[in-house]
């Protein structure tokens, strides 16, 4: 090649682009900075894990960005002595957040982060690199039980069958294609007690699976076997629910025809539920005024086959009088959701240890307040039941709210039923109405902490209610015919595929 030509083609090499595919990335990976924001917005209190998760519904970054704050959360323990031993830093100019995100990430995760070393907080923690993982090694023996969000009971994992999708035994030929192996009690005609169930459950290996003790609709699997269950939560054919909410679906005595009202629907867990029971054969109206929450609530009610009557409305500013014929009115209003097992929070308190944090107390206090106000409004709607239930273990949001109700109403046309007298764990306090009333935790049921009071109207006609304590309804001739299936926001395929692997492992630790 002459060296004219040579030349040229030394220019042209210099002129050509590189590929933007080649170059290596100088920018921190957006997911640490969503995974930061998360965990201000935890530390703010601005929301729950899973709601704030829900905001990166459709996003493709989503997994990344969960894996993230979670580790940050699991073993917040650590991270918090290592950064006493670190050098002090300028919180206007480095983001606390983030760098506890690299701190787990180097002592836990890839560290990919390395080699980003054009940022701020990527070159605090390099720096003090050697300082991390030496007293690292100094402490994770003793802080080793306090990190893990792990019991020393294993966890188990219920799941709901999906009757608008499948029947159990078609359930059951789909779990037996995937491995898992149904493991049978009750042999012989002999019932086990409940505590046998327990340690039943407890000792199942990860193929293995048997039917719940109490309901016919949930399973019970080993915690470690959600990762196969993924296909059929996908599609519909289950739902990954804790058995402990299925108290205020028990609690209502369903029964065909009958209108019911979930006044505080989303994200729909129990609006599915009692459409999976009745196989839709019901009129529900399920209300949430949150939008964003109730548009996510219809893409899950829309993938479970679901039909539902859509309101938007503050409970309280909704009008009774449209409503006249309500035989179930189900309140599920907002709690401290301290009940929770595997909820991971920022502030990293013991639940006991919560409710004596000053502004724990006062939020409560705050959300019985709200509560109170929600079934005041529901005393207007004449409902024949009215089932009131929270995820919190707080007797100021459960029985004593229940009690301000009666106090503040001498003349209340309702009365508290026992719903389910074969349920071992009852309420608390010292009120005549405690014992009537259903609880749940895991020591005493191996679920999430749960609290159900039934109010019942009183002076129901004898045909109303049969020897079962089934309310029956008034609505014999309902068809369904004013009821539309659940559509689901526009949403491309991609973005909505990404939203039910947002909710799968959202659930994981619910």
């Amino acid at each position: 090649m002459s060296p004219i030509m040579a030349s040229k083609n030394n220019r042209n090499k210099k002129n050509v682009r590189p590929d933007p595919k080649r170059i290596k990335r100088q920018k921190l990976h957006k997911a640490y900075y969503s995974a930061a924001n998360v965990l201000w917005q935890l530390n703010e209190k601005s929301g729950s894990l899973n709601s704030l998760m829900n905001r990166f519904t459709g996003d493709k970054c989503i997994k990344m960005i969960y894996a993230l704050a979670v580790k940050v959360l699991k073993n917040r323990d650590i991270i918090e002595q290592i950064k006493t031993k670190l050098p002090d830093f300028d919180t206007n100019t480095l983001n606390s957040y983030l760098i506890e995100i690299l701190i787990a990430e180097l002592l836990f995760g890839e560290k990919s982060f390395l080699k980003y070393r054009r940022k701020d907080e990527v070159q605090y923690v390099i720096e003090n690199q050697q300082k991390i993982t030496d007293h690292y090694a100094n402490v994770k023996n003793s802080a080793k039980d306090n990190v893990s969000i792990d019991r020393k009971n294993p966890w188990i994992r219920y799941i709901r069958i999906n009757y608008l999708k499948n029947s159990k035994s078609e359930l059951m030929e789909k779990l037996k294609k995937l491995g898992f192996i149904h493991k049978a009690y009750n042999n012989n005609g002999e019932k086990i007690s409940f505590d046998q169930f327990k340690a039943l459950a407890s000792s199942l290996n990860n193929d293995e699976f048997i039917f719940d003790y109490h309901f016919d609709d949930v399973f019970v699997f080993n915690d470690e076997s959600t990762k196969k269950l993924i296909e059929l939560y996908e599609n519909g054919s289950i739902a990954m629910q804790d058995k402990s909410s299925l108290l205020a679906i028990e609690a209502m005595k369903l029964e065909v025809n009958m209108i019911i009202m979930d006044a505080c629907a989303a994200p729909g867990m129990k609006t599915a539920a009692i459409a999976s029971r009745l196989n839709n054969k019901c009129t529900i109206y399920a209300n949430d005024k949150d939008k964003k929450r109730f548009n996510d609530m219809k893409i899950l009610l829309s993938r479970n086959g679901v039909k539902f009557k859509s309101l938007t409305q503050e409970f309280t500013q909704i009008d009774p009088i449209k409503y006249p014929d309500l035989d179930i009115l189900l309140l599920d209003p907002s709690c401290s959701g301290s009940g929770i097992n595997r909820r991971l929070e920022y502030n990293n308190l013991s639940i006991d240890n919560q409710y004596h944090n000053d502004n724990v107390t006062k939020r409560c206090e705050n959300l019985a307040k709200f509560q109170l106000a929600i079934l005041q409004s529901a005393l207007s709607f004449n409902a024949k039941r009215i089932v009131y239930c929270t995820c919190s273990k707080y007797q100021i949001e459960n029985e004593n709210v229940i009690h301000q109700l009666f106090e503040l109403n001498p003349d209340i046309n309702y009365e508290i039923i026992d719903p389910m007298p074969e349920w071992p764990y009852r309420g608390q306090g010292d009120y005549p109405f405690s014992s009537l009333c259903l609880r749940a935790d895991y020591e005493n049921t191996m679920t999430n902490g749960f609290f159900c009071c039934v109010l019942q109207r009183k002076h129901l006609e004898s045909h109303d209610v049969d020897n079962d304590g089934k309310i029956e309804s008034d609505n014999k001739n309902n068809n369904n015919d004013d009821e539309t299936e659940s559509k689901t926001p526009k949403k491309n395929k991609k973005s909505r595929k990404s939203s039910i692997a947002a909710n799968f492992i959202i659930t994981k630790y619910m």
